[in-house]
């Protein structure tokens, strides 16, 4: 049957003037509320998340944080927060030593609580915390329900102390995740190169964050107490594996483009493209459960120009300049040490961050291993020049490696030695970063 419409002079549909009969008018009726109804529910869900705080603009040209309440620019100073340990993977194997701060039965939240009541008596306002891909995961149902509860206890302990937090992490869990992975291993992409590359990594991805959104809504997190969800620590790829070892054939990566793996220009187009692709829409996916947030990703330097202290023969690549200039990321977090060899000014040129306004850089992680000072106070010293110097260069926020972490004894840590790195960074005794 043919309807015949009459157009009002809104242009609207109106049932009244459809020459139906009144069987299908009433299921046409029935079809339009429950239309609306699911609306009404998708609006109420987006609700239901907590507007965050603290958002990214563009002021002169500059990007920076601000506070979406008060209007005032935010300025990222805290701490991470490290706990690791030997322990198992989702599968039972044993895995080397790692983050182990939220693990179920090892998570210790009168040792949280104190942490960050004093980094908020100091001024900090950020802790950067690590998921672990060796204890989060459930061989059932993707997530450890155990696992997520312990991170919501953390998100509302940092919320009573006015501390927003930082979720990163290294890897993927297994399990759920790698099984979705195994789609495009091996021979054409394996390794760190699986997940940024191929569209198996693009989707396992996708479904891990959803799955912690999901898992934390479920949960009742309160979400306005992130800062940010970081998609990685620290993104690398690995020339020694597929496809950037291969040295002929055409591969097609996540973004549906072929590439030659003949010719090393076309490798280079393959990892630029998708690095920003990769971004784009893991934060779109984020985006979808929780339209406020700030969603960013984390390098160490890269190898060139300037050469730092690391084995002639790291096959790790890392590619900065799409992810600042070309992607859709709210920040970029640059991880800059000092005692490798290299200046401040000589990282700045590796990151390929010269002339970058608009897009907000944080030094996620800044420290120094304890043989490259005599004494903390020493130390302490040399990070305050450092972040100084960095204002020059464009950071607009900064968090310490690492805040008590006797785990990490190779390297300095805020408290050690009477808490003189603590309060040296401290922003209630030195409210300019840049002074």
């Amino acid at each position: 049957m043919r309807l015949r419409r009459h157009r009002s002079p809104s242009a609207s549909t109106n049932l009244d003037c459809l020459s139906v009969s009144p069987r299908l008018a009433a299921v046409l009726s029935l079809g339009l509320v429950i239309a609306i109804a699911l609306m009404n529910s998708s609006r109420a869900a987006e609700q239901s998340v907590s507007q965050h705080r603290i958002g990214v603009r563009v002021v002169g040209g500059i990007g920076e944080f601000y506070d979406r309440s008060s209007g005032e620019k935010f300025v990222p100073r805290g701490n991470n927060y490290v706990r690791l340990e030997v322990q198992a993977d989702a599968s039972g194997n044993v895995a080397h030593a790692s983050h182990s701060t939220f693990d179920a039965g090892k998570y210790d939240a009168s040792r949280t609580q104190a942490a960050l009541a004093r980094m908020h008596a100091d001024g900090y306002n950020v802790v950067r915390v690590f998921l672990s891909e060796d204890s989060m995961g459930d061989a059932r149902d993707g997530l450890s329900t155990a696992y997520l509860q312990n991170v919501v206890d953390m998100l509302q302990r940092a919320k009573q102390n006015n501390i927003y937090v930082l979720l990163t992490l290294q890897w993927l869990p297994k399990a759920k995740y790698g099984g979705i992975l195994n789609a495009d291993c091996c021979e054409r992409f394996s390794f760190s190169n699986l997940n940024v590359l191929s569209s198996a990594g693009l989707k396992a991805n996708e479904t891990f964050f959803d799955d912690l959104m999901d898992g934390l809504i479920a949960a009742k997190a309160p979400m306005d107490a992130i800062f940010a969800f970081e998609l990685r620590n620290e993104l690398f790829f690995e020339e020694n594996r597929p496809p950037l070892s291969l040295s002929g054939g055409t591969v097609t990566a996540a973004n549906g483009k072929n590439y030659n793996m003949a010719d090393p220009a076309d490798k280079r187009r393959m990892i630029d493209e998708n690095l920003v692709y990769w971004i784009d829409t893991e934060r779109a996916e984020i985006l979808k459960k929780d339209p406020t947030t700030l969603v960013g990703v984390g390098f160490f330097r890269p190898k060139e120009p300037n050469i730092p202290r690391i084995p002639a023969n790291d096959p790790r690549l890392v590619s900065t300049r799409p992810a600042i200039w070309e992607s859709h990321a709210d920040f970029i977090d640059l991880h800059a040490y000092l005692g490798v060899g290299m200046t401040l000014a000589q990282y700045v040129e590796n990151f390929r961050m010269t002339g970058t306004k608009a897009k907000p850089i944080i030094m996620g992680e800044f420290g120094a291993i304890t043989k490259s000072f005599p004494d903390a106070e020493s130390a302490a010293r040399s990070f305050l020049s450092w972040q100084t110097e960095s204002c020059r260069y464009g950071f607009a926020g900064w968090i310490f490696w690492t805040w008590d972490s006797a785990e990490q004894g190779r390297y300095f840590n805020a408290l050690q030695d009477g808490g003189k790195i603590e309060k040296a960074l401290a922003p209630s005794l030195r409210r300019d970063p840049c002074k």
